[in-house]
């Protein structure tokens, strides 16, 4: 339902189950808590793109009220997503 009407391949979509099934496996020997499958989703769809990311998200955190989407809006403006893609612009030494 996130991903509703974004321009978000299945391609994309698998990735992101992969990465996050991947990361687990190293992680954890046998349990997974959800709230760490959670988590890694919404990790995930914060690089993919705001709009899912901030969907997922005001379900998956239980958002209260528009006060609560507001500061994750506000979190993602200040701290943008780096993208997977995306190279540094300088060098760091």
């Amino acid at each position: 339902a996130a991903c509703g009407k974004r321009p978000i391949s299945e391609e994309q979509k698998v990735e992101l189950v992969r990465e996050v099934e991947e990361e687990l496996m190293r992680m954890f020997e046998r349990e997974v808590p959800s709230k760490e499958v959670g988590v890694r989703v919404a990790s995930l769809l914060r690089t993919i793109d705001p709009i899912v990311y901030i969907r997922y998200a005001s379900e998956y955190f239980n958002f209260q009220d528009l006060e609560d989407i507001s500061r994750e809006v506000s979190d993602l403006q200040e701290e943008p997503p780096v993208f997977p893609t995306q190279s540094d612009l300088f060098t760091k030494k």
